[in-house]
């Protein structure tokens, strides 16, 4: 992979519910491009629409029901090799959503959080800010989607922060 590209969120759905239940997976629309790993709130459906909602982006106090956390298959079409960090959700593109679940267990590369996860440790709260990054804090503050309980070190270097949602 070359240097000057820049390293998108990823998203591991390590023992969520939607990975084999299909009703905890939603599809999403949203006018900006996101990376995989970012939460985005769950609007109405589109018009004509039965299955797709409009997302937004949410704010500390958008409801646990009304989150999800984006999810989509890394497909790059237009470049004949890549690496799972190249990948990002277009605008006006379909995104898999995963809805949350208690005891869900996710994990997120440290670019996906406010902050970039510095100082990320186990028993931090995982919470919504105002944006689609989530916030780690050592107290519960807004919307709480769960707690860290792993920081896991991968062999190039990047850093996953694991999730369990309460």
């Amino acid at each position: 992979m070359q240097n000057n590209l820049v390293r998108h969120g990823v998203f591991r759905s390590d023992n969520m519910m939607g990975t084999t239940v299909g009703t905890h997976l939603v599809s999403l629309r949203h006018n900006a491009d996101i990376d995989n790993g970012h939460i985005l709130a769950i609007g109405e459906l589109e018009e004509y629409s039965r299955e797709v909602h409009i997302a937004s982006i949410p704010v500390v106090s958008t409801p646990l029901a009304q989150l999800a956390i984006c999810g989509s298959e890394e497909i790059i079409k237009d470049v004949p090799s890549h690496d799972i960090f190249e990948f990002y959700n277009k605008a006006d593109t379909l995104i898999r959503g995963y809805r949350f679940s208690q005891h869900d267990i996710f994990s997120v590369t440290k670019n996906c959080l406010v902050n970039e996860g510095v100082g990320a440790e186990v028993g931090q709260f995982a919470t919504i800010a105002n944006g689609t990054r989530m916030l780690l804090s050592a107290t519960e503050v807004g919307t709480v989607i769960g707690r860290v309980i792993a920081v896991e070190l991968e062999t190039n270097g990047d850093e996953f922060v694991v999730i369990q949602v309460r």
